[in-house]
């Protein structure tokens, strides 16, 4: 067993845990507002691809770190990419509604 890789793969299963304990009990802006769930969610995969990667380096022996960072890199790229894509198309999203309700109300005040 390749202990380096197992330790490496062990750290960022403890990362990626406190990211999602952090979303479910801490004071940070993702953990709240009305998308925390999608945030939440994100994170949920993004633990499931490191206990993937540490599953894989505790059943093959021979594993490389090299391997194991290259793959839990990945993970969290896609994690903080799919995190930062929901973060701006919903502050877009929502700026969008409050304009089209802004002039949804100055319609209805002209037509009154």
């Amino acid at each position: 067993m390749n202990l380096a890789a197992v330790i490496t793969a062990s750290v960022f299963v403890l990362i990626s845990v406190v990211a999602l304990i952090m979303l479910f009990v801490g004071n940070i802006p993702f953990a709240s507002g009305i998308y925390k769930n999608f945030y939440r969610a994100c994170c949920g995969v993004y633990v499931s691809g490191t206990l993937l990667v540490l599953v894989f380096t505790l059943l093959m022996k021979n594993l490389p770190v090299a391997f194991v960072v290259i793959s839990n890199v990945t993970v969290l790229l896609v994690f903080v990419f799919t995190v930062g894509l929901i973060y701006f198309m919903t502050r877009s999203l929502t700026e969008a509604a409050k304009k089209a309700e802004e002039k949804k109300n100055e319609e209805s005040e002209k037509s009154e």
